[in-house]
């Protein structure tokens, strides 16, 4: 079974405090994405930025997506549908598994591959990916459903991913079956 995993692709992310430019590029292959695994009938995860007053990483980044904040929200191109196939994870720290209770839910629905799409490729979805490295599940990440932030090498970030995490690197297109242009 697999799960969706969207890191970060919130307002503040996106078009607020900590805007990334490339954030837009990846929004409509992410709802092709997200269309495909919820008619597939796989797990959806949004895993969230929900920070709190006290969280380390404040220090790094200063304030964003503040728990229960506009900023925090989910952009709206790929709002959430919550249920039991359809998570809402908060986080507090850049790893989708860290202290957010999320293995033991994927675990429970039987997911033994994440698809790990969203924001950034050199931190969060790295980290989530470690993540998922060391709790047992098979990683695959579409090249075209993540980013950077400006100045940051996407493709030596994949490579690390490939190389460090055996995650399989592929395409939205390859994951939903679209055929390729000759």
């Amino acid at each position: 079974m697999k799960a969706l995993i969207i890191v970060d692709m919130l307002d503040d992310f996106v078009t607020g405090s900590l805007a990334n430019p490339r954030a837009q590029r990846i929004v409509e292959p992410l709802q092709r994405l997200l269309a495909h695994a919820r008619e597939e009938g796989w797990v959806v995860v949004f895993s969230n930025d929900a920070h709190q007053a006290d969280d380390p990483e404040l220090k790094v980044w200063g304030e964003h997506a503040m728990k229960g904040t506009p900023g925090a929200q989910v952009i709206k191109e790929l709002e959430p549908k919550p249920g039991e196939r359809e998570i809402i994870s908060d986080k507090r720290g850049y790893g989708a598994f860290d202290f957010t209770g999320l293995d033991e839910q994927l675990k429970a629905l039987g997911v033994d591959e994440v698809v790990i799409t969203g924001q950034h490729t050199h931190i969060c979805v790295r980290h989530s990916s470690y993540g998922a490295l060391i709790r047992g599940y098979e990683i695959t990440i579409p090249r075209d459903a993540v980013c950077a932030f400006e100045g940051v090498d996407e493709d030596q970030a994949l490579e690390y991913l490939e190389g460090t995490y055996a995650a399989r690197i592929t395409t939205v297109d390859e994951l939903v079956g679209a055929p390729v242009a000759a």
